[in-house]
């Protein structure tokens, strides 16, 4: 048995009067488990889940101090490792995730998650470090949901170093994890039911009642986006909805568009809207938005402008028809030419004959309509 091993060994059968449960191994910041960890920053009430004893992630104790961010360990990425739980009140179970954090705790990938059967199928579980886990110093990380008794989230976090590492942890096979009753989002637990995390990633192992059946529709919570501050749940998995909001736009031809979109994202069908178009041949178009298709086509039902005027029993406005009438003859304009020694003024006008018939004679006279040029 290595020197390690016993000293871990030893360790777990002390821990035994801790209430609740800690990660072990890797030493967790602040771990009482730790022989290298500092008398005055040991937390002994490590076993404590969040909210009642620290906060979300790690319970507050990233670089509080930095002097304590020293890694405890070292993986090479694609090797297999194992992490330990000690404690003995599991409370029936539940459900567990392994992250990792390369950001000092601002973004996290899951690379593992154990859905039911968590530390009531052993306390010591072996995992692999992905191949595509960078090399560097990296937090890694246990977030427990317990299956009975309080509404808790219990979240220790251990420095480690990643050797061989990869390209990098990408966000769909190593999605950001779950989070709930740590008070930083709506989320909350039900009791009695093992969780069925929304986004488990592509590394999951299945226990307890689950061992069978292995579920994949999220189960055991209430509440939406259930991940941590500044992260978003993968939408593809969580069911979010979104909408777009109205819109307006120009096409090359002159034509004003102006429609609002609904969009579901989801098993939802998007709706279909129509919005009339203002084209400059007061041609009214009609747009129709689907998932597949998006249509400009003319209504032929639409009114059109009209020159002349109709009343409902079909006469005619006989002032409305003769203006019409005038806007269709040809416009008539006289130029005066100069003539030589009058003294007239040279064309500074022009004048448009105006014809108008004398009262009480047959004769018209011709009068002139000046207007400036």
């Amino acid at each position: 048995m290595s020197s390690r091993t016993a000293l871990l060994s030893s360790l777990l059968l002390a821990s035994s009067a801790f209430a609740h449960c800690q990660l072990a191994w890797p030493y967790p910041l602040h771990s009482p488990l730790n022989p290298a960890t500092p008398e005055a920053i040991k937390d002994y009430s490590m076993t404590s889940p969040l909210i009642s004893d620290g906060t979300y992630p790690c319970k507050g104790f990233i670089n509080n101090p930095s002097s304590g961010m020293g890694s405890v360990a070292s993986f090479a990425a694609g090797s297999s490792m194992n992490y330990t739980v000690a404690g003995t009140a599991t409370h029936g179970g539940g459900s567990c995730q392994i992250s990792m954090s390369y950001d000092q705790g601002a973004t996290w990938n899951v690379i593992h998650s154990q859905v039911g059967g968590c530390l009531v199928d052993g306390m010591t579980t072996i995992i692999t470090i992905p191949s595509e886990a960078p090399s560097g110093e990296a937090l890694f990380a246990w977030g427990w949901f317990n299956r009975l008794g309080n509404r808790e989230m219990y979240h220790n976090c251990a420095s480690v170093t990643i050797t061989n590492g990869g390209s990098g942890l990408n966000a769909k096979d190593f999605p950001t994890p779950f989070v709930a009753n740590a008070n930083v989002n709506e989320c909350a637990t039900i009791e009695g039911v093992d969780v069925v995390f929304p986004n488990p990633g592509k590394n999951v192992r299945y226990g307890g009642s689950y061992a069978s059946s292995k579920p994949t529709t999220p189960t055991g919570f209430t509440g939406s986006n259930c991940v941590g501050p500044g992260a978003t749940e993968d939408s593809s998995n969580s069911g979010s909805a979104s909408s777009a909001q109205p819109s307006s736009t120009t096409s090359s031809q002159g034509i004003a568009i102006s429609a609002s979109v609904g969009i579901n994202i989801g098993n939802t069908p998007s709706s279909v809207l129509s919005a009339s178009i203002a084209h400059p041949t007061d041609v009214e178009y009609s747009l129709s938005l689907d998932p597949t298709t998006t249509a400009l086509t003319p209504n032929n039902n639409a009114a059109h402008p009209s020159a002349t005027s109709t009343s409902s029993s079909g006469k005619t406005c006989k002032r409305s028809r003769r203006r019409s009438e005038a806007g269709t003859r040809p416009h008539q304009r006289l130029i005066r030419r100069p003539r030589a020694a009058t003294g007239r003024v040279a064309a500074s006008k022009a004048e448009h004959i105006v014809h108008e018939r004398k009262r009480g004679t047959g004769r018209v006279a011709a009068l002139p309509a000046t207007h400036r040029i």
